[in-house]
């Protein structure tokens, strides 16, 4: 009885300094070898251990010569050095054939064995490992977390043994013991691991805020820096303006008490004549950025003469130049074979004017003005070079931004909206080109214009010739709808991943205009009838076209009656007018990219 006596005692010692751990939250590592020890030590065993199932990467870790998610003996405790250790060990194949031990354990049985010269029916491979490390009697109690078979506590004898009741409880009860303890350290590492996503997202998100305010602060100033500018701009024509309208409506009603020569009001009337263009270029400056950056600009392609161009450029700016008694001169290098060009003549004109205007505006008097033409490999470069003020280095990467004006509007000499240039880029972007500036202070500007080399489309349906150039650097993407919101969002989310979108109302028109511009993409909106969807796509199918276009439907909402009617039509896919522009995006690069991957495979 006193034998028994001590017996619980020291068990119930053993097992209480397990739970006095786990709840002191020691590192799993700590409390597993621990508690083997005690355990091996008071059952008197050769060897006590851990066998765990598809062992982890960290534990590879911790030894690189150990395969991955594999079945490793992970902890163990011995009674002497000159056993030979089984930890580490790895390459059970014979366990890992057994599965219908692997069930057993699962299940929750455990196996006993008192002497192994006994058992007939053991497998010849496990015998043959009991053999190798002297094991003669052996227990396995299985360790289950979650509904999982996470791994076997393993008892060795080196000696047939008679394995008590007493010695298989208090092994269950470790077991248990210790299951608890792995189960609260994956938690532990569960709940670790969330928290560092979590972490991770706040970091993501303080850091979207703080772009987020950057962008905010930016745009304050820009729209502070507009209306500055803005207000300049116009309040100068308008202050001419009505100041001399209200000299001639009191000399009109004053006439013998206020002399006006006829010389005077002429002068005044040309004075307001000349301010109230000038809001109205303004204006028109504004809105034709507005149209152009929202993408609803489309290029009138047709053959244009260099020459021609060139000089119709410098005639609307030689009173301008002679004013302000600059020499305004054109260089053409161009054969006269070479001479016909395709692109779309008035926005060509405009992409010229605005430079040669503001070469103009920052050139001093006696200084000069030179428009250069050539042709090099497959395009046609503009160049214009003035004597002017110049640019510093720092500011050039500014000149293109909208409302941006190098001067500071409150000490401004020279006029403007900040719209010239950066709708000159936008133009010759739109032709598939690209624009250079060098420059240096009190040195003037170069600015270069690169366009390229088109051809015109077969069967062309307008007048005029047309060319193709529109569609050489850009992505084009037809959107047909009569929703100014959906294409206003539309135009200006493609806008910014490179895509050039050409937005059409009339859906009886757009078959003319898909030959011509050959996009990648149609997207019509739901909101047409479905006679005018067939119409579009049975018309794609019989226009020649360089490659397949892939149509799209505009939705709000879809079910599977629908799309089974749209796609017998032959919609490859829908979009949602509802769907984040994440997800729409990524939507419209996969038809695209399966379109090229289609074409390539071709």
């Amino acid at each position: 009885m006193e034998k028994l006596l001590r017996y619980q005692v020291e068990q119930e010692l053993i097992l209480e300094r397990i739970k006095i751990q786990i709840s002191q939250n020691l590192s799993l590592a700590e409390i597993i070898q621990s508690a083997i020890n005690h355990s091996r030590s008071f059952l008197e065993l050769d060897r006590l251990l851990i066998y765990q199932l598809d062992m982890s990467w960290e534990l590879h870790k911790v030894n690189p010569r150990l395969a991955p998610m594999q079945d490793t003996v992970t902890y163990e405790s011995k009674k002497s050095d000159l056993l030979d250790s089984t930890l580490y060990y790895q390459g059970d194949t014979c366990w890992r054939k057994s599965h219908g031990d692997r069930n057993k354990y699962h299940q929750g049985h455990s196996l006993v064995i008192n002497n192994v010269d006994a058992v007939s029916h053991l497998n010849p491979c496990l015998q043959q490992l009991m053999d190798r490390f002297q094991v003669k009697a052996k227990v396995v109690m299985p360790m289950n977390i979650r509904g999982k078979l996470w791994g076997l506590f393993i008892a060795h004898h080196c000696r047939p043994r008679k394995w008590h009741h007493e010695d298989l409880k208090f092994l269950r009860q470790v077991t248990e013991h210790l299951a608890i303890a792995i189960f609260n350290h994956q938690s532990y590492q569960q709940l670790h691991h969330q928290k560092q996503l979590l972490e991770k997202q706040v970091q993501i998100q303080a850091q979207q805020l703080k772009d987020a305010l950057i962008a905010a602060e930016a745009a304050s100033k820009s729209k502070h820096d507009f209306l500055g500018s803005m207000s300049h701009e116009l309040r100068t024509p308008l202050t001419c303006v009505i100041g001399l309208s209200s000299t001639l409506l009191q000399w009109s009603s004053t006439k013998e008490r206020m002399p006006l020569s006829p010389e005077k009001q002429q002068e005044y009337l040309h004075l307001i004549q000349q301010s109230g263009r000038h809001l109205l270029g303004l204006i028109n400056n504004i809105l034709e950025f507005s149209d152009v950056e929202s993408g609803k600009h489309l290029l009138n392609i047709q053959r244009l003469s260099l020459a021609e161009v060139a000089r119709h450029s410098l005639q609307l700016l030689h009173e301008s130049a002679a004013q302000n008694e600059i020499s305004l001169n054109a260089e053409i290098r161009i054969e006269p074979e070479q001479d016909l060009f395709y692109a779309d003549e008035v926005r060509l004109k405009e992409i010229l004017f605005h430079i040669l205007s503001n070469g103009i505006k920052f050139t001093p008097k006696q200084g000069s003005v030179v428009l250069r033409v050539w042709r090099e490999k497959h395009q046609v470069v503009f160049q214009i070079e003035d004597t002017g003020i110049g640019i510093a280095a720092s500011e050039i990467p500014l000149l293109f931004e909208k409302f941006k004006q190098i001067e500071d509007f409150r000490q401004r000499v020279h006029g403007g909206a900040g719209l010239g240039l950066a709708l000159t880029k936008k133009l010759v972007e739109l032709h598939g080109g690209s624009i250079e500036v060098e420059s240096e202070l009190g040195q003037g500007s170069i600015f270069t214009v690169y366009l390229p080399e088109a051809t015109p489309l077969r069967n062309s349906l307008l007048k005029s010739d047309t060319a193709s150039s529109y569609r050489l650097r850009v992505q084009t993407i037809v959107l047909i709808t009569k929703d100014d919101a959906s294409a206003t969002y539309l135009c200006q989310l493609l806008n910014t991943i490179k895509y050039q979108v050409v937005w059409l109302i009339d859906s009886t028109t757009a078959i003319n205009q898909i030959e011509l511009l050959q996009p990648k993409m149609v997207i019509i909106d739901q909101d047409f009838p479905t006679r005018d969807v067939k119409n579009i796509i049975n018309a794609l199918a019989g226009i020649p076209l360089d490659d397949e276009i892939k149509v799209a439907l505009l939705c709000d909402r879809f079910d599977a009656q629908e799309w089974q009617q749209f796609g017998d039509l032959g919609v490859d896919d829908y979009l949602l007018k509802s769907m984040n522009p994440s997800p729409m995006i990524d939507k419209i690069n996969r038809l695209i990219a399966s379109k090229d991957t289609q074409r390539n495979q071709n």
